[in-house]
């Protein structure tokens, strides 16, 4: 769940390129090959970072600079988080 929370944030917060993102969930899915129910887990965590997403677009319209300062905390972070998981030789595997 917590990739797909981080994915979710990734495309849908930080704007992050879908390919780059699709690329997240499959190296995360490698990972846990033995999961029982991935597309199913990864869902639920889209699911439940959504109200998150919902809050930074209202932020967006009703705080611009308070929207700016968010994005500017959150997305740096987030944006490495996926470039270290889909790098070729990344040694920091997706969290489940």
């Amino acid at each position: 769940m917590t990739s797909a929370n981080i994915a979710c944030g990734a495309a849908n917060v930080c704007h992050i390129d879908a390919a780059k993102v699709a690329s997240f969930k499959s190296a995360a899915q490698t990972q846990f090959p033995d999961a029982p129910d991935f597309e199913g887990e990864w869902k639920l965590g889209l699911a439940q970072v959504q109200p998150t997403v919902d809050r930074f677009n209202k932020l967006q319209s009703s705080n611009p600079a308070e929207y700016k300062k968010e994005i500017g905390e959150a997305c740096p972070p987030i944006s490495r988080c996926i470039d270290e998981v889909t790098s070729p030789s990344s040694p920091n595997p997706p969290q489940k």
